[in-house]
């Protein structure tokens, strides 16, 4: 059996009376392709924002590789390994692929600048940078501004950024969106590969069904932001109030 590197008890989290989560409750092992759906409105981005520090819940726990992070901020629980990209690309526009990629890169040699001389610091991070250029196919654009290349690239871009800190678990919000077909298959191809050769752990909050239902380990299916279900894969469209939630039909 896999260790359990993630758990969620109980989440609670309001804005002004509306619940945005409410009771949420979840685990993930080491190696899993976990992912996160439901309607727009579900609670899925907040969720990943409890998970990732950018907001605090009013009840819960979040507790990663055994660590209850309860006040710990984004960054430090970036520098515990949890990488996180977002539904709205955050790339630093102006600077090259490269650049944007090596910001990721020192958090994972961060632990390490006091040992280390400056000049071997800098080989490491443009060492891990360059090879996640490598690994998702973006040497070529690694001298062009992030804001030039074309959205799917972009995408890419942030992906690489959160990869080169060498996350154990990396929260993906929505990173298909907008992507043609085939550059859909190629994402999920490099996610499948960093979860089988980085040993990297993903939380992937998706509304490709298609693409969820052929990539996942696990399935959490929220709406409103409660869960309807939690499972595998396969059970999401045999489960009558997941299909009149997030399907649209009645069982």
């Amino acid at each position: 059996m896999s260790e359990t590197l993630l758990e969620v008890h109980d989440l609670h989290l309001s804005f002004r009376g509306v619940k945005a989560l409410a009771g949420v409750s979840f685990s993930v092992a080491e190696g899993d392709l976990f992912a996160v759906i439901g309607p727009n409105g579900a609670g899925k981005t907040s969720l990943l924002n409890v998970l990732s520090g950018l907001y605090r819940p009013q009840q819960g726990r979040v507790v990663f590789m055994g660590e209850d992070l309860a006040g710990q901020s984004p960054q430090q629980r970036v520098r515990k390994g949890l990488g996180r990209t977002f539904q709205n690309l955050e790339l630093f526009r102006g600077m090259t692929v490269l650049d944007n990629v090596k910001l990721g890169a020192e958090l994972a040699v961060g632990g390490y600048t006091d040992l280390m001389p400056k000049a071997q610091i800098e080989w490491k991070i443009r060492h891990h940078a360059e090879e996640v250029l490598d690994y998702l196919h973006l040497s070529p654009y690694r001298h062009v501004p992030a804001g030039a290349l074309p959205y799917g690239l972009q995408k890419r871009v942030e992906v690489a950024r959160a990869l080169a800190g060498r996350p154990r678990l990396l929260l993906l919000d929505e990173p298909m969106a907008g992507l043609s077909l085939e550059e859909k298959q190629d994402l999920a191809r490099f996610l499948l590969d960093a979860r089988r050769e980085w040993g990297v752990t993903l939380v992937l909050v998706e509304h490709d069904l298609k693409a969820v239902l052929e990539l996942s380990t696990g399935v959490l299916v929220m709406s409103y932001g409660e869960v309807l279900y939690q499972g595998a894969p396969a059970g999401v469209r045999e489960n009558p109030r997941v299909a009149e939630a997030y399907l649209g039909r009645s069982a």
